[in-house]
Order: structure tokens, then sequence, then C-alpha cells
């Protein structure tokens, strides 16, 4: 792993590899009797896996008494990379589908859904951009907010935002992150 990787990096990733190869990059620390997720390549022989997910960009696996964990906001990057990743799934498949002579895309509630999700990245992007060390109720906050447009957008996926390894487990994944985050920092 790079000494230092800048932090937009990790979206970059995340929103065009997938969560596994954002995982590699991200900086960790020591803790113990934790659960954490890791690339599915990189579990050490024996341990107990809670669940396992095969995405695109390679199979995670959330374990427990894994010695490392991510840390600070850099996950939140990660998050914000597979948030903009699913958006970039909405507007490709609503651009696909038609209702009537029309695209969806150009449905105004539609398009009020599509803003709004924009929206709520663009407050965490400039939030994260604003201020590099955070206090963890912030960091939860930013979490939370990432949560909510991905609820918002696997709403316009339909069906499409609940298939095994589809977009929709991608969001669940991210999801779990952030609540592994917040039981390494004790915020639960």
């Amino acid at each position: 792993m790079p000494d230092k990787v800048p932090s937009q990096e990790y979206r970059r990733v995340a929103r065009e590899q997938g969560v596994a190869p954002a995982l590699k990059l991200l900086p960790t620390r020591h803790r113990n009797s934790a659960i954490a997720a890791v690339p599915a390549g990189e579990l050490p022989a024996g341990t107990e896996v809670l669940r396992e997910a095969d995405l695109p960009g390679g199979a995670v696996v959330f374990a427990r008494d894994l010695p490392d964990a991510p840390a600070g906001p850099s996950l939140v990057w990660v998050r914000l990379g597979l948030s903009q990743g699913l958006l970039d799934e909405c507007l490709r498949y609503l651009g696909e589908r038609r209702s009537g002579e029309e695209s969806l895309l150009r449905k105004q509630m539609i398009q009020g859904c599509l803003a709004t999700a924009l929206n709520g990245q663009l407050a965490v992007e400039a939030d994260l951009l604003a201020d590099g060390s955070m206090a963890p109720a912030r960091v939860r906050y930013l979490h939370q907010c990432l949560s909510d447009v991905d609820r918002k957008l696997l709403g316009l996926l339909g069906a499409k935002g609940f298939l095994a390894g589809g977009p929709g487990e991608v969001a669940d994944v991210s999801e779990l992150l952030a609540s592994v985050h917040e039981m390494a920092e004790g915020t639960t």
C-alpha cells in the first residue's frame, strides 16, 4: 500500500472500481476483537466470517477479530465514491428506460430525486474538503447523510436495486462499513 493516498483517490477508486479495491487503499489501525471489512482475498485463515458479498470489483467479507480496520474520514470518501457510483448507475438505468416517447430522465419527479441525491453528495464532499480531521460525531453525521442518499437512489432503480451483487448490495455493504466504523469508534 502506498504511504499516503490522497483522500479523493479513495472516492475515485470506489466509484470506478468498487468496494474491494477501495478498501485495499484505506489506512488501517490495530484493534482487537473488532468487526472489519476486507477484500475476500486478504482474509487470514481461520477467521470467523460474518458476511460475504460478491460485488463488482471483487468480493468483500465482514469478519470478527481482524487486526486492522479502516479509520477516519477516509472511509467517508470511499462511501462517497460508492454513492456517486450508485448515482451513475441510476443515470444509466433511467436513461435506457422510457415512458411513452421520452426517457425517464426527463420526468420532473425523477429529476427532483436525482437533484436531491446529488445535493446530498455535494454537501458531504464540501464537508470533507473543508475539514480533513473531524470529530467522530461529524463523521457519523456524514455517514448517515450518505446512507439517506443511497436509499433514495435505490428507489429509482426499482427491482434492479435488490439484485444480489447489484447496486442495492453495494449500498448495503457501504452502510455496513459505516456501522463497523461507528462500533470501532465506540459511538453506537
